[in-house]
């Protein structure tokens, strides 16, 4: 697919000199506007992938062209990179201000501009590929919500009627357990959605300590009495984060560990105050996880088998990666295959309050 290109100068040499630059790549085409409002014109039917936008040009200039295409949600993922025969900072300054991507300045050279036009356009399909799966998640979750409590509804009534034999019980308490996973999914696509599109965090102060045993106890009621939550927090402090957000990103990777370790074996959290982050540490006595997918697994549409996150666990650890990041914070993995997995939960020290 060719990348489209804009070129906006008054200058019919400067033109020149971009055309030669482009014609002999393949992968480029382009179209050319000698002003803004031509600039203006030619987009509205060309829908560049990147607009190379020359600052000082008569009637509207550089930035009144770039703000306009900014602030117009149809250009939303077009990337402007800015054309100056200066190297001002102040330029610099005012361009990124009416929100262009980038900055080039004449004369150029030839492979610094074709790397640029390469990267960016990279970034606009990777940012519209983004765009799609959250669109695709939103629609799903929506789509599926009402007919699934209808299902889910059914059931229930079938199953408090006295007068329905054992294997219509059976086959009603199957759609029921098949009817909640699914509605778990879409309860985990909603909240991805939400979290994608600037949810507002609901920040509260809590003892890390007093929730961290808490979560352990929960955690420790299984079927086989095998597992075992080990807490290394040295001292208590309070943390001020959205704790509804949290406690769904850090309970699903503890109770990812603890299903995923052998029987006996120990998930151990481990608690570290320094100066400039808090990090809070699972490592499970799992499988492990190869190097090679230890960053795709937080990929929502990862579908590849690993045997330590299977059923809906992706979605999870989607889930979690956004709770981190919205918390100006980070979840990282270090894994080894047959050593276990320890997922790294940071957050920044301001949020720490002493107790």
């Amino acid at each position: 697919m060719s990348i489209k290109i804009l070129i906006v100068d008054d200058e019919p040499i400067n033109v020149k000199l971009i055309e030669e630059i482009l014609e002999y790549e393949d992968e480029f085409q382009y179209k050319t506007a000698i002003d803004g409002a031509r600039a203006l014109e030619v987009i509205e039917t060309y829908n560049p992938d990147i607009v190379l936008l020359d600052i000082m040009m008569p009637g509207m200039s550089g930035y009144d062209v770039c703000k306009i295409i900014k602030d117009n949600k149809k250009y939303t993922f077009a990337k402007v990179i800015m054309v100056s025969g200066k190297a001002m900072i102040e330029e610099r300054l005012k361009g990124y201000e009416v929100g262009a991507d980038d900055y080039i300045t004449k004369p150029f050279v030839d492979d610094e501009l074709l790397a640029k036009l390469k990267v960016f356009s990279k970034l606009k399909k990777t940012e519209e590929i983004n765009e799609l799966k959250t669109a695709i998640l939103q629609l799903f979750s929506h789509e599926t919500k009402t007919p699934l409590n209808g299902i889910l509804l059914g059931c229930r009534l079938i199953l408090d009627s006295p007068s329905i034999s054992e294997k219509v019980a059976e086959y009603a308490k199957l759609i029921q357990i098949s009817g909640d996973r699914i509605h778990k999914l879409v309860r985990k696509i909603l909240l991805l959605s939400d979290l994608r599109n600037n949810k507002r965090l609901e920040s509260s102060s809590q003892s890390v300590l007093n929730y961290l045993h808490n979560l352990a106890r929960q955690s420790e009621r299984c079927e086989d009495e095998s597992c075992r939550v080990d807490i290394d927090c040295p001292f208590d402090f309070l943390l001020k984060v959205d704790w509804g957000l949290f406690d769904e990103a850090f309970s699903a990777v503890l109770e990812n560990g603890i299903k995923y370790s052998p029987p006996g074996e120990t998930v151990e959290i481990t608690v570290r105050l320094r100066s400039a982050k808090i990090t809070l540490t699972v490592c499970d006595k799992g499988p492990g996880i190869e190097a090679s997918e230890q960053e795709k697994i937080f990929d929502e549409f990862y579908s590849q088998h690993i045997e330590n996150h299977t059923q809906g666990t992706a979605l999870s650890l989607a889930i979690a990666k956004e709770v981190m990041s919205i918390h100006q914070g980070n979840l990282q993995v270090h894994s080894e295959p047959g050593k276990g997995a320890c997922f790294i939960f940071t957050f920044p020290r301001s949020l720490v309050l002493e107790p």
